[in-house]
């Protein structure tokens, strides 16, 4: 692994990529089971609370404001009707943790307005406490607005309801305070090592995908990557009109390379031609092996006359290069561009045909 690569895996004290890109891209790859919890456990939130509310009911003893709590409780499960749909529904992983973090929120006034209507509390409602914030720390949300919303909670909680427990001592008072204190760093140490643990689980995974989809001996893509990105291409074209462009090229004479060198030689030969293309080319365009000596081009949102610019410049840096015991290297060019219709296997026929128009025609050129 490069050094740059390893510092784009880096992961924080906050159990997240310090890369914005690779965060972005793992939350991406993480939208469906994040939103599935997220739907599921708002409606398992909402059933718990939907308990109480029936419960009291049927309590004997009812506080002086009983109906505002109801009020209170039948709102938060409106809400979380409202998240296990909307959660559902989510494309962007952004408005995922929104959608969350006001979910928090909501639970947090939900509680404190509770305890607000009664007159009086019990220890009950410290292990309310307690069981709140692990609650929170069970959605999928980013640590620090866990971190944060808890904190508050915890200030609001120690602030004013606790106060209304009747008989509590100091020296009860501030354990109280040091077990929850104790609760949120157990909350947060497990929140770092469960995601770190998923992002090491994703670069790996990375890291193995990609090397299924690269050539060993060059590193560029390998055959069953390219097959996947122009069936890709295809049906984006079909779909929105935009044009690609496909160049297949060859080693000129690569046989009487090998022959006449050796096959070690003619590895470094593509090696540096590989290097060459690499540096030709733009990042959104797919460069693969073919097969052998031969390799392909895919130039997204380019036309005939760009790719084969694009070609003839290719062409020309490898033809100029210096290479191993100064043998003198050429390649030959097949440029062909998606029309309405075209196939893969169509799209290949006439870019392959083109390249071997150009072998016969004295090699060395583009053809398109």
């Amino acid at each position: 692994m490069s050094r740059n690569e390893k510092k784009k895996y880096t992961i924080s004290l906050l159990g997240e990529f310090i890369d914005k890109s690779m965060e972005d891209e793992f939350l991406e790859d993480n939208l469906c089971l994040s939103s599935k919890i997220t739907s599921y456990i708002s409606l398992v939130f909402g059933f718990i609370l939907g308990l109480f509310l029936l419960s009291s009911f049927f309590s004997k003893e009812k506080p002086p404001l009983f109906f505002n709590i109801v009020f209170i409780r039948l709102l938060f499960i409106i809400v979380s009707i409202i998240v296990f749909f909307v959660s559902k529904k989510t494309k962007k992983p952004r408005n995922l943790i929104y959608i969350i973090t006001l979910y928090q929120a909501a639970m947090v006034l939900t509680y404190l307005f509770t305890l607000k209507q009664l007159d009086s509390l019990n220890y009950f409602s410290f292990i309310g406490l307690m069981v709140i914030t692990l609650a929170i720390y069970l959605l999928p949300n980013k640590i620090i607005l866990s971190q944060i919303i808890t904190i508050v909670f915890s200030i609001l909680f120690f602030l004013y309801p606790l106060h209304k427990i009747e008989n509590i001592t100091d020296s009860e008072f501030y354990r109280i305070i040091a077990y929850q204190v104790i609760l949120l760093l157990y909350c947060n140490i497990n929140y770092y090592c469960t995601e770190t643990s998923k992002r090491k689980k994703f670069v790996a995974n990375k890291e193995l995908l990609n090397l299924s989809a690269k050539d060993p001996l060059t590193g560029i893509y390998n055959r069953t990557k390219f097959d996947d990105e122009i069936n890709k291409w295809i049906s984006f074209s079909e779909r929105y009109g935009n044009t690609f462009s496909l160049i297949i090229f060859d080693i000129d004479d690569f046989k009487g390379i090998n022959d006449n060198y050796g096959h070690l030689v003619g590895d470094s030969v593509i090696k540096r031609i590989c290097e060459t293309i690499s540096k030709s080319i733009r990042d959104t365009d797919i460069f693969a092996r073919w097969g052998g000596d031969e390799f392909v081009l895919l130039l997204p949102n380019t036309d005939i006359q760009q790719a084969k610019e694009m070609a003839e410049r290719m062409r020309k840096n490898i033809c100029n290069n210096s290479y191993e015991l100064d043998i003198k290297i050429t390649c030959s060019f097949g440029v062909a561009s998606y029309m309405k219709n075209d196939t893969k296997q169509s799209l290949l026929r006439k870019a392959d045909n083109l390249l071997l128009h150009a072998k016969e025609s004295g090699k060395d050129r583009v053809v398109s």
